[in-house]
C-alpha cells in the first residue's frame, strides 16, 4: 500500500453539506491519502457532484454507489476497496483541520510498533472538545478507556490490515449495527494511542444517524442485539455488565422475546436489571410501537 491513510465517508443525500467536507481535505498539509466515498443510494444531486470533483483532480477520490443497504454495509464496502495503511471514517456532516493528516503521520511514525490505531478528539467549530477524556496520551484497549474515564465520540483511525480482519454482519430487513460492534471485535487486536489533540469537526443534523439513534436502533433490534450480546461476552466491569443488561432487556422488549433470561449471557445480571429495563424500554422505544 503506497498511500498512507483512507478516509472513508458514507453518505446518503448529503450533496449539500458534502463540500464541507471536500475543501477540508483539499487544504490537507499533507495530501498523501485517498477518499473513498460510499453512496448508500442517493437521490439527490451527489454522484454529479462527486463526479465534478473527481475531474478537478485536487486529491484522490473513489467513488462507489450501493443500493441502500445501511451505513454498515457501506463501511464493509469502504474497507475493502481502501488501499491506505491506515483507515479512519469521516461522517458526511463532518470535517477536519488542515493539519490533520500530517499529525497523524508524525504520531503513527513514533507509536506505529505498539498500537493498532489511533485515537484523537472531536470538536465543534469553535474547537470546543465534545470528547471527555480520561486517558491521555496513553496506550490502552478501548474498553481500558471507557473503564478510567473516556466519553463522547471520538475519531478512531485503525491499521487497515487490522480492520480488514472485521466486518458487519448483513442481517435480513436490518441496515444497521452500531459501530461499536466492530471495535469491540477489534479490541482483542490490540491497544490504541490516545491523544487529546483535536483533529476532526463534528455537527450532528437533524437527518444524522446520531439525532435519530432511538428510531434507529427501533427499527433494527437485531443488530443492536448482537452488538449488546457481544458486548456483554467481554470482561467488562459489573456496572457496565449491569448496564447493558438493561439495554438487553429494552432490545429484546423491542423484538416481543419471551425468552429474555433464557437467552441472556448472564441471567442473573439479567433478571435483576429487568425492571429497569423495561423502563427504559418504555422511556425511549415504545412511543415508536404505537405509531405503526
Amino acid at each position: 500500500m503506497s498511500i498512507f491513510i483512507t478516509y472513508f465517508t458514507p453518505t446518503y443525500n448529503r450533496g449539500y453539506i458534502l463540500s464541507q467536507l471536500y475543501q477540508s481535505l483539499c487544504i490537507q498539509s499533507d495530501k498523501d491519502f485517498e477518499w473513498i466515498i460510499v453512496d448508500d443510494g442517493s437521490t439527490d444531486n451527489t454522484k454529479d457532484l462527486v463526479n465534478d470533483w473527481i475531474l478537478e483532480n485536487r486529491i484522490k477520490i473513489k467513488y462507489f454507489y450501493q443500493t441502500n443497504s445501511g451505513k454498515s454495509q457501506a463501511h464493509n464496502l469502504g474497507v475493502t476497496k481502501a488501499n491506505g495503511k491506515l483507515f479512519s471514517c469521516i461522517d458526511s456532516d463532518d470535517y477536519i483541520i488542515p493539519e490533520t493528516t500530517e499529525n497523524i503521520r508524525s504520531q503513527w511514525e513514533r507509536v506505529s510498533n505498539d498500537v493498532i490505531g489511533l485515537v484523537y478528539s472531536k470538536g465543534t467549530d469553535s474547537r470546543e472538545s465534545i470528547t471527555k477524556w480520561g486517558p491521555k496520551n496513553q496506550m490502552l484497549t478501548l474498553k481500558e478507556a471507557y473503564e478510567i474515564g473516556l466519553s463522547g465520540d471520538t475519531m478512531l483511525i485503525y491499521a487497515t490490515d487490522k480492520i480488514r480482519k472485521y466486518s458487519f454482519p448483513k442481517l435480513r430487513n436490518e441496515k444497521f449495527v452500531p459501530e461499536s460492534y466492530l471495535y469491540d471485535l477489534l479490541d482483542d487486536e490490540g491497544k490504541m494511542y490516545f491523544s487529546s489533540e483535536i483533529l476532526y469537526i463534528c455537527n450532528y443534523l437533524d437527518d444524522g444517524y446520531t439525532k435519530s439513534m432511538r428510531k434507529l436502533i427501533y427499527d433494527n433490534p437485531n443488530g443492536y442485539l448482537l452488538f449488546i450480546t457481544n458486548r456483554l461476552k467481554k470482561n467488562i466491569s459489573l456496572k457496565h455488565r449491569f448496564q447493558n443488561s438493561i439495554r438487553y432487556v429494552a432490545i429484546k422488549k423491542i423484538l416481543n422475546s419471551n425468552k429474555i433470561i433464557v437467552d441472556s449471557v448472564y441471567p442473573i445480571h439479567t433478571l435483576l436489571a429487568y425492571p429497569f429495563g423495561l423502563y427504559f424500554y418504555f422511556k425511549n422505544y415504545a412511543k415508536y410501537r404505537k405509531r405503526k
